[in-house]
C-alpha cells in the first residue's frame, strides 16, 4: 500500500505544493484506492493534480470526523465529479465510510458551525454513504475502525472520531485524523479487534495544541512501551508537543506531498 499526504499543515521548500491547516490522505494498492479526509477546500485535488494522481477512480472516502477541516472538500469533490459527469466521463460508484454522528451540527463556543459545511443530503446524487458505528474491512488488510470506545478518559467531547489500520507485514500502520477519541483508545482498539500487537508507524492528527507536558509524557511513554517504530504526528500537533515526544519516540516529518510504502 502506498500513502501520500495530499494535505497538511506543512508543505516543503521546492515541491510546489500548498498547505492548509486540514488534512487529506490517499491510500492505493494495484485495485483500491481509499480517500482519507478531504481538507478544508479544493487544497487536496489541486496538490493531487501537480502530484500526477487521478482521483476520478477513487473507490473510497472514509471521514475520520465531521469538522470542516477534514470535510470541507467533500464540497469540491462533489463539483468536480458532477463537471466530470457533465463532460461524460463515466465515475465509478463511490461510497463514503463516516460513523453515525459524522455530518451532525458541530458547534464552536460561538456558536459558529464547524462540521460540514454543506447539506449531506445534496452529496447522495452522486455518493453512497455507509454509516457504521461497526469496523468494515475495506480491503483484506485495510479496515474502517468505526466507533472507537473511550476506555481511558479523554477531554474531548465529540464521539464521531473514527480511523483505519492497515495489517502491514511489519505490524499496525494507524490513520488518524485527530485522535479526539484519545490516542491510547484508537491504537489500544486497532490491535484488539485485528489480533495484532504490534504497532509499525502511526500518522495523523493527535490533537496535542496547548496541552499539558503531562500530557504529552503520558502519551510519549504508551507509544515507547508499545515500540512504535515510525510515528508522524501532523496536522494537530504543535512544536512544543513534538519535542517532548521526540524524547520517547522517533518522531518524524509530515508535510503535502510525503509519500509512504508499506507492505
Amino acid at each position: 500500500m502506498e500513502l501520500t499526504v495530499l494535505v497538511d499543515n506543512n508543505c516543503k521548500i521546492d515541491c510546489n505544493l500548498l498547505a492548509e491547516p486540514a488534512l487529506s490522505f490517499l491510500l492505493q494498492n494495484e485495485y483500491h484506492k481509499v480517500l482519507f479526509d478531504c481538507g478544508y477546500s479544493d487544497v487536496f485535488i489541486k496538490n493531487a493534480y501537480k502530484l500526477g494522481l487521478d482521483l476520478s477512480d477513487v473507490t473510497d472516502i472514509v471521514i475520520s470526523h465531521g469538522h470542516n477541516d477534514h470535510t470541507g472538500g467533500l464540497l469540491r469533490l462533489d463539483a468536480l465529479y458532477r463537471k466530470m459527469l457533465k463532460a461524460g466521463i463515466s465515475l465509478n460508484m463511490k461510497t463514503i465510510f463516516a460513523v453515525p454522528d459524522a455530518f451532525d451540527v458541530k458547534l464552536d463556543r460561538n456558536s459558529n458551525n464547524i462540521g460540514f459545511p454543506g447539506r449531506v443530503e445534496d452529496l447522495c446524487d452522486i455518493f453512497e454513504i455507509d454509516y457504521s458505528s461497526e469496523c468494515i474491512w475495506l480491503t483484506p488488510r485495510l479496515l474502517f475502525l468505526g466507533v472507537i470506545p473511550k476506555v481511558y478518559e479523554t477531554v474531548y467531547k465529540y464521539d464521531d472520531d473514527t480511523a483505519l489500520v492497515y495489517k502491514s507485514d511489519d505490524g499496525l500502520v494507524i490513520i488518524s485524523g485527530c485522535s479526539h477519541v484519545g490516542t491510547k483508545n484508537l491504537i489500544d482498539y486497532a490491535r484488539k479487534v485485528t489480533g495484532e500487537d504490534r504497532v509499525d508507524t502511526f500518522i495523523g492528527g493527535v490533537h496535542l495544541v496547548d496541552k499539558s507536558e503531562y500530557r504529552v509524557r503520558e502519551i510519549g511513554l504508551y507509544l515507547k512501551d508499545l515500540n512504535v517504530k515510525n510515528f508522524y504526528p501532523c496536522h494537530c500537533c504543535d512544536l512544543n508537543s513534538k519535542l517532548i515526544l521526540s524524547e520517547y519516540v522517533k518522531v518524524k516529518e509530515v508535510y503535502s506531498g510525503l509519500k509512504l510504502t508499506f507492505k
